[in-house]
């Protein structure tokens, strides 16, 4: 699984690095996010069922940091 690190970014720079990421994967294939934006956590959630993806999960891990598995649809 492709790993994605945005923590120390805000939207919307967060979901135009996750739809670049998500572009270069295979349809099934995982990608992990970690953000530290709240915001974003919505917004990526929106955004990628919007364009055919699945949240697969999304958690908080640790205070203020979220990891969400997005599968490109």
């Amino acid at each position: 699984m492709e790993t994605l690190d945005l923590r120390g970014l805000l939207c919307p720079l967060t979901w135009a690095r996750t739809k670049y990421a998500l572009s270069r994967l295979k349809p099934g294939a995982d990608l992990l996010v970690l953000v530290d934006h709240r915001p974003a956590v919505p917004d990526i959630r929106r955004n990628a069922e919007e364009t055919g993806n699945e949240v697969v999960s999304s958690r908080e891990t640790d205070p203020g940091v979220w990891e969400m598995v997005l599968r490109k649809g």
